[in-house]
């Protein structure tokens, strides 16, 4: 299993990184916060790979990322950190058409099920949310998850490529493109809190996260990685237990039962498939 070495650091970095841009948002404005953060993230990717990929599945992938990034900050201004992590994680139904008609990646049986089950789990959980503007928050974080698949797929797509470099302009590209959207409502008040939530977003949070993501996907099929990333709104939601001393609602819990019950079915024989080589894969 390659990409476990990847998988239990990004489910790490990626939980907390929920509570940090969460609290990050009571300073900054969601997209500027986003434009820092993708700044910095850039610059430190940058300064590793010295060179940036001016390719247009490149720039179609930073596209895709930015308005990722956008709807999912939004959206979180509306929901809870644990709300957003299970929503976001509505991606892998959606990540199984694109990847089929992106880069010909046809699931196993058991993979199709662990996803259809692991969205049911997302389901349950989500059945109390349906009101006011915490549906607001649900629906801007589900139109983030469905460009999180796909950019999830051209990051698949673009394996050939080195990794860093791809991030790198992802980020340096993004951050011109956030930058501008930010002027509309730029609001950003720089003090101790806020600069510790923006350097665990821009570093364990961004640079990192982004790129044992890319990682994950260039060794393994699309949608066995995003069923094993339903292990990111499992874990958030734990999270948020402790951190707030109370326990799930009811629907919570059957949720994230059914969710890890998803990975499990996953991972069974039939769900282990075997991933084309390059040449095979029509790009």
């Amino acid at each position: 299993m390659r990409e476990l070495k990847f998988l239990i650091p990004y489910v790490v970095f990626t939980s907390f990184s929920y509570f940090f841009a969460k609290d990050g948002l009571q300073y900054a404005s969601p997209l500027a916060f986003m434009a820092f953060r993708y700044l910095i993230a850039g610059a430190i990717l940058l300064a590793i790979s010295r060179k940036l990929v001016l390719k247009m599945d490149v720039i179609y992938l930073t596209l895709f990322t930015v308005a990722s990034t956008a709807f999912w900050i939004y959206g979180l201004a509306y929901v809870s950190p644990s709300q957003s992590a299970v929503l976001s994680y509505t991606m892998p139904l959606f990540s199984l058409p694109i990847a089929f008609l992106l880069v010909r990646e046809s699931p196993s049986r058991m993979e199709v099920l662990g996803i259809v089950v692991g969205f049911a789990g997302v389901f349950i959980y989500g059945i109390p949310l349906v009101h006011g503007f915490t549906f607001l928050g649900m629906v801007l974080t589900i139109v983030n998850a469905v460009f999180w698949a796909t950019f999830t797929v051209l990051y698949r797509r673009l394996r050939e490529e080195e990794p860093i470099s791809v991030n790198a302009t992802q980020f340096v590209v993004g951050a011109a493109i956030l930058f501008a959207l930010s002027s509309f409502n730029f609001r950003v008040s720089f003090n101790l809190q806020f600069t510790e939530d923006l350097l665990w977003m821009a570093t364990l949070g961004g640079a990192l996260q982004f790129l044992l993501w890319n990682l994950m996907v260039r060794v393994s099929k699309v949608n066995r990685v995003t069923v094993l990333a339903f292990s990111v709104p499992i874990f958030t939601i734990v999270l948020e237990a402790v951190m707030n001393h109370s326990m799930p609602t009811y629907y919570g819990i059957a949720g994230v039962a059914v969710m890890f019950i998803g990975i499990l079915i996953s991972r069974l024989r039939g769900g282990i498939s075997i991933v084309r080589p390059p040449q095979e894969t029509v790009k």
